[in-house]
């Protein structure tokens, strides 16, 4: 008999989807506050419960702590106080963030399910709004771009109606749906409900809708390397291969059938820069330069910005790469941390059954090129629920909990 929902599942569920609010609030985003608000719930439950902890993930518990207080410790080379204890605040919250998911998880009677429920809310609430920018050229209080907005390349200038939805910028709304991507994947793969298949290509289709005409270069590699990933799952399983390739064709021809001018300019784009961009590799060079400057003991938390600028000289101080970000900022001892993570995250996935390893193929796809569309991921509530969520896809204790998957 199939167990019901607890509690636990529906907090999941709504710590997810309230995602969907982006920037609204600035630091006092509701999701936060709903972090904020499960601290001493979870604080004193694992103190009256210790043996609850049989799920919770002891290294990556100890790592995020000392994170923190690594990141506290080197507060005083605060380049302007104020910034820098801001984001030391949203650090404390988010790593709080993640450590209530694996608490949340161990006691939810399907944590799997429940996650991917709360991302494809995500994806439910906010593409329709997403669509609607693209048709009416009218965009939410917190956007940071006026409508009107034109795409020039050489003597080529086309319209360029664009979708930040609450995320303030389209870079970051692409990256969102990235990171929702591998829930979507699990929703298509292991359907519920017949229905299910239906509703996840029609995100599907969205979703590719919205990242092409948003024409963001690493958004759209990050889309076409993940649909190649889902394509080799869907054939490993075995099933109708055909209706794959037809519904495939089908979605490709429309989108750049609706959105040709912008699908060329891409192409061109592409053609000609790739992925080169002058402004990320000076990121790069000068951001390893001030690693090194600093002794391998990096930069300080929240000095990015004005330290990049002020002593290197860059012209965009913005890293455009999760791993450059953890590097330059909290140095090496905190980037080692932060890449055993990610090994142990490889090592739970690979000894997992087929699911689990579906699940480590999408989610490290989106890591890695959805890791380079964006900036200060470390200070975004959607970064950190990704990461969480992909430890309790891969883990295959949890399938144990969730009797649709096994």
């Amino acid at each position: 008999m199939r167990l019901k929902n607890n509690i636990y599942d529906y907090i999941l569920i709504i710590l997810i989807g309230l995602l969907a609010f982006g920037n609204y609030g600035n630091g006092a985003q509701p999701v936060r506050l709903l972090i904020v608000a499960l601290m001493p719930i979870m604080v004193v439950g694992l103190v009256r419960h210790p043996s609850s902890t049989a799920y919770y993930y002891k290294y990556e518990s100890y790592f995020l702590l000392a994170w923190w207080l690594w990141s506290l410790a080197f507060l005083y080379k605060a380049e302007e106080l104020s910034e820098s204890i801001k984001h030391q605040i949203y650090l404390f919250i988010h790593i709080f963030g993640v450590l209530e998911v694996f608490w949340l998880a161990n006691k939810a009677t399907d944590p799997q399910r429940s996650l991917q429920r709360g991302w494809i809310l995500l994806l439910i609430i906010t593409l329709p709004i997403a669509i609607n920018e693209f048709i009416t050229d009218t965009h939410l209080s917190n956007s940071l771009r006026d409508s009107g907005a034109v795409m020039k390349y050489g003597h080529i200038s086309i319209e360029r109606p664009f979708a930040a939805v609450s995320f303030g910028n389209l870079n970051s709304y692409n990256t969102v749906l990235c990171w929702a991507l591998p829930s979507l994947f699990f929703f298509n793969l292991y359907p519920k409900y017949k229905l299910d298949q239906i509703i996840g290509y029609i995100l599907l289709f969205l979703i590719i809708v919205v990242i092409v005409a948003n024409a963001s270069r690493g958004a759209i590699l990050c889309l076409g390397v993940m649909i190649m990933t889902y394509i080799y799952a869907y054939y490993q399983t075995g099933r109708n291969r055909v209706a794959l390739i037809v519904i495939v064709s089908l979605i490709s021809i429309v989108f750049v059938y609706y959105l040709f001018d912008i699908f060329f300019v891409i192409l061109k784009r592409f053609s000609t820069q790739g992925m080169q961009d002058t402004g990320r590799v000076e990121n790069i060079v000068k951001g390893l330069a001030a690693l090194f400057d600093s002794g391998g003991l990096g930069i300080g938390i929240g000095n990015y910005g004005p330290i990049m600028k002020l002593i290197y000289k860059v012209r965009f101080a913005a890293p455009h790469n999760l791993l450059l970000e953890v590097l330059v900022c909290f140095g090496l001892p905190v980037f080692i941390g932060f890449v055993w993570m990610l090994v142990r995250l490889y090592r739970f996935g690979k000894s997992g059954d087929t699911i689990n390893k579906n699940m480590l193929l999408f989610s490290s796809a989106a890591f890695l090129f959805a890791g380079i569309v964006d900036s200060n991921y470390l200070m975004k509530v959607p970064t950190w629920m990704f990461l969480a969520t992909t430890y309790i896809y891969v883990d295959k204790r949890y399938n144990k909990k969730n009797k649709i998957l096994v």
